[in-house]
């Protein structure tokens, strides 16, 4: 396995990347047009790859000062275990280089996170959509 860390979406399939997030799983489907969306407009991301094969990827949101947001860090299953999603994690936190790095994460991945130095915050809320599911899925009270 010869996995490298890539910031150019130039080499990025989409559809693969949306193939990836189903198989991970990270939620709901993901349209690859709209993945190309977030992730051009995002200040961070990264790609994981195994030769020419995408495995993992994760982006954030930053100010480029003060605050960033990590979001939608996955690896294929059958990568999972062998330190990719930690080398995306730590790219993404270094690159922010900000005060503050904030993670939406997904419930049960919690202990993952907390090696990085991330903790749980008392005061983070959001406006979701169909809170209901969400709150079913465990990301809000």
């Amino acid at each position: 396995m010869s996995v490298h860390l890539s910031t150019d979406t130039s080499h990025v399939s989409w559809h693969e990347l949306s193939r990836l997030y189903e198989l991970a799983p990270l939620g709901k489907k993901r349209a690859p047009e709209q993945l190309a969306l977030v992730f051009n407009n995002s200040l961070l991301k990264v790609f994981a790859f195994d030769g020419d094969r995408l495995i993992g990827a994760g982006r954030a949101l930053s100010d480029g000062v003060w605050r960033a947001a990590i979001f939608d860090v996955a690896v294929l299953p059958e990568y999972q275990g062998n330190g990719i999603g930690s080398r995306i994690i730590r790219h993404l936190v270094q690159s922010a280089d900000v005060d503050v790095v904030m993670l939406y994460a997904a419930p049960g991945k919690e202990a993952f996170y907390e090696q990085f130095g991330f903790r749980k915050m008392k005061t983070a809320m959001a406006i979701m959509s169909n809170p209901e599911d969400r709150k079913a899925r465990g990301f809000i009270e």
